[in-house]
């Protein structure tokens, strides 16, 4: 798995970036949609992305950051780094700015 944490100040382009990202995946008819952090806690985006790696996706595009949801999806690639089902996944994750 790996992880690309995006950060700037307000009006940076993060969001530009992670949306730019998302229409070069589907030009090339991948799945790919952002999903919204602020709309979960901690747990609940843990939940969404497992949810989008079992249907199949393999790059996730996660917009508004907060550190703890970051530092979650960093501790959670530590507890599923032994299984190959996660080798090829890219997580691009936008840090809210502060």
């Amino acid at each position: 798995m790996q992880i690309q944490v995006i950060t700037g100040e307000m009006a940076t382009g993060k969001t530009t970036k992670l949306r730019t990202i998302e229409a070069a995946l589907l030009r090339e008819g991948r799945d790919a949609s952002i999903i919204h952090a602020e709309s979960y806690a901690a747990s609940g985006l843990l939940r969404i992305m497992e949810v989008r790696v079992h249907k199949g996706q393999r790059t996730l595009l996660v917009d508004d950051c907060t550190r703890q949801q970051i530092d979650a999806v960093l501790e959670w690639q530590s507890t599923v780094e032994e299984d190959t089902q996660y080798d090829d996944l890219i997580v691009h994750l936008v840090r809210k700015a502060s």
